[in-house]
């Protein structure tokens, strides 16, 4: 083993070398030498790969020093690691506020920081810090799942929370709010400082409080004392241990296993005597690993297997490199992990990466301490919720809608409309809008670029400027499941169904059908947009369970192509530019089955030469379905003025239609059905007594329209409808009525 070594300057390794060097950071001592073991077993497993030949012909040189969890030691001794030792890259170092201290020098050097032994957020940022990748499974993300577990099973209870003073507690506290929203309260919260020699005071005022939920967010000596503690105490609360301190040799044993007993936590990995769990196979390699290259190390401590994951995830991302060990390249294969189960990792849980996502595992199952053992229970959960990806989306639907300063509107009849992303359909519409319907000052139609669906709800909830926007039927629905939003249905209306938006997936050839992309890579648009709320509802139905990757479809083309990701969702009114424009014969667009469960919120739809000359043969089409948009309002009051403008918005729309279904307009507009009902929502109220007053009343007419609502009727036979009352309109109007 190399730790702690101190090497002469070297070569780092190139194409040429016979050696990779790789640097690491690790708390020998201090208060958290008990993850020590890590750095010890991550030797351990390099020294068995050399003994094994090494990688391509290559032995790697491991240089670890002990930064006693100091982070302005942890700096001096990475910039050693670089500038003396000459290593390739950093990887694996312990802590969250230590490897935090380098990470602006590894980023600015453009040096990978790979694995770091954290979970903190700042590790999945590679927009700030390219070159930073984190490990654990995210404290955020690993604290949503014990807000989902309380959710379920403890809805009434009380919280209190110990937490470390540091990045590494309160991205768990901050993790843990999010997740229960505010229903659940947190009654106390106490901290304490790694160089706290007790907290005692801060259990005390915990128990006080009444809380019949602890949750510790602990470091190993920590979690021992409050475990202790408790149990002197005789304090018996629904107790929760964050994972980094779940380990039996370094927690659990020195606390007492009886004091532990009924202890929840959640786990990736499997414990190191866990031989049903791992199965034989795994177990032997296992066990045999431990018996020759660490004997004096326990298999019953956490961190050792932690420090095998992580060796041998390492060990996968440098055997991809190849020949090629430029810095660029280790980076570029350890953000392309797909679907990779390392043995020794629970069963179903699997690490995926790309250039927007940094966060190898995000998979845990929750676990019980038996008073021998951990024993999972329940599904593998994942703790990133799509719905959760955005602080606005989340914050909207906790706190309500925002009040409106009504006395401050200054332009009386302007009507702000909130559209989608510059180049998008429904950017489009909103252009279209404005060119038809302004009039002066009796009518201003004022198109606002927004995100999609999700945002647009968002913004006409909490914007005072947004008086209505183009929303996806489905969103309602999906804020619902999701429980994002109480009483929704009642603070939106629809004004009119719009037109429909046909679902675009682009794949390789070997992506044949919608259950092809059950565990692979897939880029569904930002977490604001209508793509992705559509691709995650369809997902959800059809038990399909992608890796998300969240970035504009049409930035997306270029990973495409490379294998980065393995499929591309865009779900936009038919022909989308960007994709009229692909001509790749390795591309195609994948078939999406109308099955039963997307019947009631989609409809069928197909994808022509037409649309897609490059993808589709001549004559030939490929089924879809497609989701309706609606523009949609607030539930405005009468006697308000926001329902007044609307109501000017409503009139204009409804008689200039026709203006609008003749080119140069976008053809979606000709799916215009003004009197198409929308299950599941309420018409605003001014657009109904518009239909009530203005549509023709013969039985002819009425009976026609009703059974085109009933029947969801084709976009053209709506298109026939219309032009039918307006031809009734002109005539009344030329007869003086």
């Amino acid at each position: 083993m190399a730790w702690p070594l101190h090497s002469e300057p070297a070569v780092a390794a190139g194409p040429g070398d016979a050696e990779i060097r790789i640097g690491n950071t690790m708390p020998y001592s201090g208060p958290a030498s008990a993850y020590g073991v890590i750095g010890k077993v991550v030797a351990a497993y390099f020294d068995k790969v050399n003994a094994e030949g090494g990688i391509n012909g290559r032995r790697i040189k491991f240089i670890s020093y002990d930064d006693g969890y100091n982070p302005a030691k942890t700096l001096e001794l990475t910039r050693k690691l670089v500038e003396e030792d000459d290593v390739r890259f950093i990887f694996a170092s312990l802590g969250t506020n230590t490897s935090a201290a380098a990470q602006p020098y590894l980023n600015a050097k453009k040096i990978p920081q790979l694995f770091v032994a954290s979970g903190a957020s700042m590790w999945d940022k590679p927009r700030e810090f390219p070159w930073s990748m984190g490990f654990l499974p995210g404290y955020q993300s690993e604290s949503h799942i014990y807000a989902q577990y309380l959710l379920e099973n403890h809805p009434k209870s009380k919280i209190a929370v110990l937490y470390q003073d540091d990045g590494f507690g309160k991205d768990h506290l901050k993790g843990l709010k999010d997740g229960l929203g505010g229903k659940i309260p947190i009654v106390a919260e106490a901290p304490y400082k790694v160089t706290d020699a007790s907290i005692e005071a801060q259990i005390a005022k915990l128990k006080a409080s009444g809380a019949d939920v602890f949750m510790q967010f602990t470091t190993p000596k920590f979690a021992v004392m409050a475990i202790r503690r408790l149990a002197e105490l005789g304090w018996k609360p629904v107790h929760f241990l964050t994972s980094v301190s779940e380990s039996y040799s370094a927690v659990i044993h020195p606390a007492g296993p009886q004091n532990a007993k009924g202890i929840l936590s959640a786990g990736y990995r499997l414990e190191g005597e866990d031989a049903a769990g791992a199965g034989e196979a795994v177990f032997s390699e296992w066990a045999a690993f431990m018996q020759r290259y660490a004997p004096s190390i326990s298999r019953s401590n956490g961190q050792a297997v932690f420090g095998y994951l992580g060796a041998r995830t390492m060990v996968e991302v440098l055997k991809k490199c190849g020949d090629d060990l430029s810095r660029e390249n280790i980076m570029k294969q350890a953000r392309s992990l797909k679907g990779l189960q390392i043995p020794m990792m629970i069963p179903g849980i699997v690490m995926n990466t790309s250039a927007s996502d940094h966060a190898p595992i995000e998979q845990m199952r929750m676990m019980r301490f038996t008073g021998e053992h951990w024993q999972h229970f329940g599904p593998v959960r994942s703790g990133i919720d799509p719905g959760t990806v955005s602080e606005s989306f989340k914050s909207i639907f906790r706190y309500g809608t925002a009040k409106r300063d009504l006395a401050n509107q200054v332009n009386a009849n302007t009507v702000s409309l909130v559209t989608g992303s510059f180049g998008s359909t429904y950017a489009q519409i909103g252009a279209d809008l404005a060119s038809v319907l302004d009039n002066g000052t009796s009518l201003r139609m004022l198109p606002v670029m927004g995100r999609g669906s999700v945002q647009a709800v968002a913004d006409i909830l909490l914007l005072k400027g947004i008086d209505a926007g183009i929303v996806r039927k489905d969103t309602l629905a999906y804020l619902e499941r999701k429980d994002f939003a109480n009483d929704i249905r009642n603070q939106f209306v629809y004004v009119a169904k719009m037109f429909n938006e046909e679902m675009h997936v682009l794949a390789p050839r070997s992506i044949a059908s919608m259950k092809d992309l059950d565990g692979k890579t897939v880029v569904v648009d930002l977490p604001d947009s209508s793509t992705f709320v559509t691709a995650i509802n369809v997902f959800e139905r059809l038990g399909i369970r992608p890796h998300l990757v969240y970035m504009e479809p049409r930035l997306a083309l270029d990973m495409l192509r490379k294998g980065e990701v393995d499929a591309i969702v865009a779900i936009e009114g038919k022909p989308l530019t960007w994709l009229g424009q692909v001509a790749d014969r390795n591309l195609h667009l994948v078939p999406v089955e109308y099955a039963e469960n997307l019947q009631e919120d989609y409809l069928p739809s197909k994808l022509s030469a037409a649309d897609y000359p490059n993808l589709v043969p001549e004559g030939g089409h490929v089924d879809t379905i497609a989701a309706e948009a609606l523009l949609a309002a607030y539930n405005w009051a009468p006697n308000t003025d926001r329902y007044r403008r609307l109501q000017l918005l409503v009139d204009q729309l409804f008689t200039g239609i026709e203006r609008l279904q003749k080119p140069p307009f976008h053809p979606k507009w000709k799916e215009f059905a003004v009197r198409a009902q929308v299950a599941g929502w309420t018409r605003f109220r001014a657009a109904q007594e518009w239909l009530d007053r203005n549509m023709p009343p013969t039985a002819a007419v009425s009976q026609a329209s009703g059974a085109v609502a009933a029947a969801g009727a084709s976009p053209r036979e709506n298109d026939a409808l219309y032009k039918q009352f307006l031809e009734w309109r002109a005539a009344r109007a030329r007869a003086g009525r």
